[in-house]
């Protein structure tokens, strides 16, 4: 999930702020003045803070603090300062909007530097993230900040802490790739949990609901991710997987239902969605969707052992209802058997020395009475499983 690019922003400083207009004033406020022109900037907050004892309500003398605090690297005091300037009156809201807005410039450029500087050294990065975050106080509502301090956060490998600036991303601006990369987070997080305990009910109370507090936020932030860019298929993947794990399948199918529809001749929609369908044992529906997978791709060998098996399972139910209705004239589950063949024969030329598969076009050729096929196929696998090639 490592991100190298980053937005550069060439934007020309605003000019000098217009800070003095000399006019019949308390001393403390004339000292001020004079100690900012000269950059005295301990003593100038001094005579600002006698002025601000003595009238509490002054306005310009909040906004000149705010721009001494800024002068001396002090942010959060000079948010307060601001803040505090612009509830008693608007008089100066152009010139505080003016400051912030040179802050989150001189911030943004600064960080992009050491971002870049990070491929070299990743102590940079980190510099990279306090400046973006420091972009952020000085304009809250632009997102550029929010997404590069995340990223820089991703190549450090450190995604519970990407997860922050991300989601405050999303709250301003409907991002996919923002989007996609909190949900994968959430994924990763809540993947972590399972895999300890693949089998939900052998989870203990707390680890399942911690799971399932990860997944669901990985399906909310992935469902936003696919609504702006619904032919994304990692997006579809990661967004299945959460639903599957969840046991939530009809979801996870409505999920590659949908991805057809907007990309039809993606193989990978096609085949998982012909794999949860064959769960449910719904042969018919299954083949289909696995026909559709090789059509698209001919060479998909995945493809064509699924749908192998689909035979298979669809020959062996019809075989165990002809017997339980003692009827031995049924023997259309011999059909299911012969259609399942040419798909698992073209499946072990790929793979050899799959014990397992061999062990099943056994049984095939043993049911279909080709013995002496179905005694080779015996014997192959058990040279496999004695270590024989």
């Amino acid at each position: 999930m490592k991100r190298s690019y980053i937005l550069l922003l060439l934007i020309i400083l605003v000019g000098a702020i217009g800070l003095f207009n000399f006019h019949c004033a308390s001393p403390e406020m004339t000292s001020a003045r004079l100690y900012i022109q000269q950059e005295q900037w301990q003593d100038a907050l001094r005579s600002l803070e006698n002025e601000l004892e003595q009238n509490p309500e002054n306005a310009e003398a909040w906004y000149l603090k705010g721009h001494v605090l800024s002068e001396m690297g002090e942010f959060d005091e000079m948010i307060k300062s601001f803040n505090r300037s612009l509830e008693i009156s608007n008089e100066y809201r152009e010139e505080i909007q003016d400051l912030r807005f040179n802050n989150w410039v001189a911030f943004i450029n600064a960080g992009i530097e050491e971002y870049n500087l990070g491929q070299e050294d990743p102590e940079n990065y980190r510099v990279s993230i306090e400046l973006f975050e420091l972009a952020t106080k000085m304009e809250p509502d632009s997102t550029v900040a929010y997404k590069n301090w995340g990223f820089a956060h991703l190549i450090l490998g450190e995604l519970d802490e990407a997860l922050v600036p991300f989601k405050e991303t999303l709250k301003r601006e409907n991002d996919p790739e923002i989007a996609k990369y909190t949900g994968q987070i959430y994924f990763d997080k809540g993947y972590e949990v399972w895999r300890q305990s693949p089998v939900l009910e052998d989870m203990d109370e707390e680890e399942r609901q911690l799971m399932e507090d990860h997944l669901e936020e990985s399906i909310h932030y992935l469902k936003m991710s696919i609504e702006g860019d619904p032919e994304d298929a990692d997006v579809v993947a990661t967004l299945s997987n959460a639903y599957i794990i969840l046991d939530r399948q009809e979801e996870a199918m409505e999920i590659f239902r949908k991805g057809i529809e907007t990309d039809p001749d993606n193989k990978i929609y096609h085949y998982n969605l012909g794999v949860l369908i064959l769960e449910e044992d719904k042969f018919e529906e299954a083949i289909e969707y696995f026909k559709n997978a090789i059509e698209i791709d001919p060479e998909y060998s995945d493809a064509y052992y699924n749908l192998g098996v689909a035979y298979v399972n669809w020959g062996v139910e019809l075989r165990e209802k002809a017997v339980a209705e003692r009827d031995d004239e049924d023997k259309r589950y011999l059909e299911k058997f012969e259609e399942a063949l040419p798909n698992l024969e073209r499946v072990i030329d790929a793979r050899p020395n799959d014990a397992e598969l061999w062990e099943t076009l056994g049984r095939l050729y043993a049911n279909l009475d080709r013995v002496q096929e179905a005694e080779e196929a015996f014997e192959r696998a058990d040279q496999i499983r004695d270590g024989g090639r």
